[in-house]
């Protein structure tokens, strides 16, 4: 006697005495798995989604570098859930962190910009040189990514505080599982460098797949954008 046949490989399931089971093992119920992710990936790459962007003043910064008033994270945040965005991410500072995380939902993830910058003998103590990016990731994809980038802060394209390399641009849309054709809504655009990122990586799907690769057609695309503006690069790492 036997339960069945195996849904994966049609073979005879031995009787257990309990419950009729699917599968005659561990190896075709891990096949079968693994083939449903796969079919569930294919199908999600396969039309364009919308993610979403937001890099505001961080909390207790608008006014002391920006002269405007703060900006409520915790209407921002519910505003960005609300959406059902694909996939978003939030840039935030270290100090905020602890009073921000717990207003996200509970599939966020933390990933780090860590910036390979010395301490300035000014100071005393810990001195911070990395800004978590709060993500809820979109698609799974091949090959994976690092939570992380060491990335220089931009140091040209303007003087408005925060801005950021296109390095970390390329990195953000590869955390978020972009892919060529999505809509990025950039809630904070600034000096607009993570749109004009988007918008040179999108048509081809080879520059989302790799971060260096992105980075140098990222170069190429934004070596002059029409105000000067030059794109140095160093060790892989672009700066602006």
């Amino acid at each position: 006697m036997s339960d069945g046949l195996c849904d994966w490989c049609r073979r005879d399931i031995p009787e257990t005495g309990g419950p009729r089971r699917r599968f005659c093992g561990q190896r075709c119920r891990q096949a079968t798995f693994r083939l449903r992710r796969s079919s569930e990936l294919l199908s999600a790459t396969s039309r364009p989604l919308v993610f979403a962007y937001a890099d505001p003043p961080y909390p207790g910064c608008a006014r002391k570098y920006y002269r405007r008033r703060e900006v409520d994270h915790g209407t921002l945040i519910a505003s960005l859930v609300a959406a059902d965005y694909a996939g978003w991410a939030l840039s935030t500072s270290a100090r905020a962190l602890r009073e921000l995380l717990p207003l996200c939902p509970s599939r966020a993830r933390v990933c780090a910009w860590v910036k390979p910058i010395g301490a300035s003998s000014r100071t005393y103590g810990l001195h911070n040189t990395w800004e978590p990016v709060v993500v809820v990731p979109g698609r799974r994809l091949r090959p994976g990514v690092r939570d992380w980038l060491s990335a220089q802060p931009a140091r040209r394209g303007g003087t408005l505080p925060g801005r950021k390399p296109l390095a970390f641009c390329a990195w953000l849309f590869r955390i978020l599982g972009m892919r060529p054709g999505d809509e990025l809504v950039d809630l904070f655009p600034g000096t607009g460098i993570v749109s004009k990122a988007w918008r040179e990586l999108s048509p081809s799907p080879a520059l989302v797949t790799d971060d260096a690769v992105a980075a140098r057609a990222l170069s190429r695309s934004c070596r002059n954008d029409g105000r000067g503006d030059k794109v140095v690069t160093v060790a892989g790492v672009l700066r602006r």
